[in-house]
């Protein structure tokens, strides 16, 4: 397992490849974490991606790097038209 503090920072990325935003933070949440990706660091979008390990595919924490299996219809939610 992991600290928050050794994967805050790493790369997102979706298992197509496509880079989501870097992990700035983790929630605490009852029943699962969340953790917020931010897409761009000087913009306000942000992912809010359960940490379930359905979701999360893949953790490198010594190369900060995050591979996730986004939920149908997620990344829909955030997309800013």
């Amino acid at each position: 397992m992991w600290k928050v503090e050794d994967i805050a920072g790493s790369e997102v990325f979706e298992l197509s490849g496509e880079k989501l935003g870097i992990l700035i933070d983790v929630l605490p949440t009852g029943s699962n974490d969340v953790w917020v990706v931010k897409t761009f660091l000087d913009h306000p979008e942000e992912y809010l991606i359960p940490a379930l390990k359905e979701v999360i595919r893949e953790v490198d924490a010594e190369n900060k790097k995050i591979v996730v299996n986004l939920p149908p219809g997620l990344k829909e939610v955030y997309i800013t038209r």
